[in-house]
Order: C-alpha cells, then structure tokens, then sequence
C-alpha cells in the first residue's frame, strides 16, 4: 500500500519528546490547537484545520533505546523520526541551539535585566536577558526563535520592558541538563572556534565519549 505524501516541508523546527508511559515520540511542528487527528499505521497526525502541527509515532522502543523526555537534536532520533515519516512529511531538523558569543551587554536601567548582543557566527541577534553573571565575551547556549525547550515550550519573538527579544539565553536547568552551574551556560574559551555550531551536537559527541 502507497501512502499519499500530505506534507512537505523543507527546513523546519521541530520538538521531539520521549514518552516512556505510552511508547511514544511526540513530534511538535507548530504550537497550535489540535482541531483533528488521522491515524496511519503506527502514527497519529495532528493537525489544526488542515494544517499538520504535529505527530505522535507509537511502539518506537523496537527501534530506540530512550529515557522519557527531550531529544529534539539526538541525531539517531531525529534521523529515526525523518526516516519513520518521509512517505507521510518531507522534513528536515533545522538547528535550534547553537553556541553564540556576548559581543555586548547593556543594562536596562531600573531592572536586572541586560540588552545583549549575541554572535552566532551568521547573524548578531539581540536577546534580553536577566541572568546574574551574564557578561560581554561569554560563550553560552543561544534557543534561537521557534526552538522547542525540553519542557514543551516554544522561543519566539517577544518585548520586555519594550525592547526586542530574538531568542534566549539557557541556563542548564532549562535545558533539563544536570549541572550545578547557576545562570545561564557559560562554555568557557574552549568554544571559542565553535560560535555558531550546534550546542547539542557537542554535547551528544561528548556523552558518546563517555
């Protein structure tokens, strides 16, 4: 049986999150209401109107080893989840976390918060943030816009005390990453060739090592 493509989709953000309880992938494409679902197979699409949002794949332990949770940029998941939909989604993860620089860092007068200039090699993006020890020359974790956090949340565009946010600067803890470090990541100078490159991809290269 040919099933019929329904979607196709170039480059995309998309979360991916690991539910051990019901055996499942739940694959997040757009944060919208589910208005109906189809089922083919082992995968339940999710859409709102006619548009796809999302998907959930069922019985994926017969192919992964996973703990419940985040895995949006695991590249055996991501890879699995490509693989699983292309007769249904042409789709292609786009970086969501990537390493970026504090090129400056201005207080709002009044708050704790900071204007900061943030290079990601391709682009400077502003970010506020209101993190303790942020600083100018920091190597940290940028979520840039429409990046999925572990808990299900979506980065987008916002204006704090009227000045424009395009992304944010993570912390461990927002990452669901077991780390005493207080405020947002700080990487150290050792990332210092790495502006713009995946977070995730050197963090899993790393665990791999261990």
């Amino acid at each position: 049986m040919v099933t019929r493509r329904i979607l196709t989709v170039n480059n995309i953000k998309f979360g991916i999150f690991y539910s051990k309880q019901f055996n499942s992938l739940l694959v997040s494409f757009y944060n919208k209401k589910v208005t109906s679902t189809q089922q083919i197979n082992n995968i339940t699409i999710l859409k709102n109107n006619d548009q796809i949002i999302g998907v959930n794949i069922f019985n994926v332990d017969q192919n992964l080893d996973l703990k419940s949770g985040f895995c949006s940029e695991d590249p055996k998941v991501v890879n699995y989840v490509i693989q699983t939909l292309k007769d249904i989604i042409s789709i292609n993860q786009e970086q969501q976390f990537l390493i970026g620089r504090i090129i400056d860092c201005e207080p709002i007068e009044g708050t704790h918060l900071n204007i900061c200039q943030v290079d990601i090699k391709n682009e400077i993006l502003q970010i506020i943030c209101g993190a303790s020890n942020v600083r100018k020359k920091m190597i940290s974790v940028v979520a840039t816009l429409n990046s999925w956090l572990p808990n299900g949340t979506q980065i987008v565009q916002s204006k704090i005390r009227g000045v424009d946010s395009f992304g944010m600067l993570c912390s461990y803890k927002e990452l669901n990453i077991e780390n005493d470090q207080q405020g947002i990541i700080d990487l150290g100078s050792e990332y210092n060739n790495k502006i713009g490159e995946s977070f995730w991809k050197e963090y899993y290269a790393k665990q791999d090592q261990v």
